[in-house]
């Protein structure tokens, strides 16, 4: 298929018009060539009439339907991710592959709107045959900017999951680390091997410093809990 026909358009002749439409796969493409109020397909040897033109933009509508319902319906899916909040990764791998989708299909609808208007302001006579179907092109041009929206939205979503994950489990090794040092500061304390040391002589030194352990471990417990909840 050469470059021109990759894409929707409509050109300008000298003698005559000619319109291309391609499906979304590009496995059909149609041409019709505009003379003297008449309709061609692909070259003056076949006249071919309104009904036939017609149809032929009702089933390249139809198959862009189709496609932006599957996109619909695997959004809807990916959607349920707001209320389960799982199945993270399975979004996330296809989250850039979908991106593509969406963009390669806004870029070939757009090109189908584009021709169709521009059709109907040139054809006066295919105004009534090109309504419908420039109606629905820009429905699905329409969709497709909202579904390129919902993926972002859905990515940003998770995004934010992990990093409130991530800012909990920082938090929470930061309290951990805020425990652990007062107990740090006292066992290196009482292993320091010098004269003098509190409880040195005592006879149940051990039971005495190891409740002084407790006792900070339960104060800075009953600080988190108090901090944490003023801070909710």
């Amino acid at each position: 298929m050469s470059y021109k026909s990759s894409v929707c358009g409509y050109f300008y002749g000298d003698e005559y018009d000619y319109i291309l439409l391609v499906s979304f796969t590009q496995k059909q493409s149609y041409k019709f060539l505009f003379k003297n109020g008449k309709i061609y397909k692909e070259d003056f040897d076949h006249e071919c009439d309104k009904n036939e033109f017609e149809a032929a933009l009702k089933k390249l509508c139809n198959e862009y339907a189709n496609k932006i319902l599957e996109h619909q319906d695997e959004l809807n899916e990916y959607e349920k991710i707001y209320a389960s909040r799982k199945n993270f990764n399975q979004f996330i791998k296809r989250h850039h592959f979908l991106k593509y989708e969406i963009r390669k299909f806004q870029n070939k609808i757009s090109h189908f709107y584009e021709t169709l208007s521009i059709c109907q302001s040139e054809q006066q006579n295919l105004k009534k045959e090109l309504k419908n179907s420039t109606h629905e092109a820009n429905v699905f041009r329409t969709m497709a900017n909202e579904y390129a929206c919902r993926i972002d939205d859905i990515y940003t979503f998770i995004q934010s999951i992990k990093n409130d994950k991530i800012n909990q489990n920082i938090y929470i090794l930061t309290m951990i680390s805020a425990v652990m040092l007062p107990l740090n500061l006292i066992t290196g304390f009482f292993g320091m091997n010098t004269q003098g040391l509190p409880f040195n002589e005592t006879k149940n030194a051990t039971m005495i410093v190891v409740s002084i352990m407790l006792g900070v471990i339960l104060c800075c417990v009953i600080f988190l809990f108090w901090y944490t909840n003023k801070k909710k």
